[in-house]
């Protein structure tokens, strides 16, 4: 098994700490495909400058879905659209970046079954040279029919975020007619 897969199944220590009653991961389907968020590093976040989410999507098209940097986007409660942080700003500004890739979670994501299936394509958006998971960038990711990938992503985070406040998660892979938006709340 690729260690990239074992990175993501690593369940969240520091999650424990937060509320039980916290919605962690979020899901919505299109004909296109589907989307999910596991939000319990992103719980951990709030007031950073870059918000961190575990996201898997599937693609259920007969087209193949092409990910890239530029798929993935935050809108937030204003409407304001925030892209993927740039990663060499990232790894200069943002001190968590190796704890994010140590604690982790992608609890809820059906990994396990696109693995079984041979259906797991590996991206690699953030990497981090101090874990085991390689350090290739993989950012270009294309998904067959039933393909699904997952990683964590960090976005420029909305500074109107705020915990009751909803917020979008939309991704529109090149293949794809419609994007998939997912509504997001993170919880008081």
């Amino acid at each position: 098994m690729r260690s990239a897969v074992v990175l993501l199944v690593v369940l969240c220590i520091a999650g424990a700490a937060v509320s039980q009653d916290r919605q962690f991961v979020f899901s919505d389907k299109s004909g296109s495909g589907q989307l999910w968020a596991n939000l319990t590093l992103t719980y951990l976040r709030i007031g950073e400058p870059y918000l961190p989410m575990v996201i898997g999507v599937q693609n259920f098209s007969k087209r193949t879905a092409r990910l890239n940097l530029e798929s993935f986007q935050l809108i937030g409660p204003d409407g304001s659209r925030y892209p993927l942080a740039d990663l060499k700003t990232l790894r200069r500004e943002y001190e968590r970046f190796s704890q994010d890739h140590r604690i982790v979670s992608s609890a809820g994501i059906p990994i396990d079954v696109w693995i079984r299936q041979r259906r797991y394509r590996e991206s690699n958006f953030f990497p981090d040279f101090g874990v085991s998971r390689r350090p290739t960038v993989i950012d270009s990711v294309s998904l067959g029919r039933s393909d699904g990938t997952a990683d964590l992503l960090y976005f420029i985070a909305p500074p109107d975020l705020a915990p009751g406040r909803p917020f979008l998660l939309e991704v529109r892979p090149e293949g794809w007619e419609v994007p998939l938006r997912l509504r997001l709340v993170l919880s008081e």
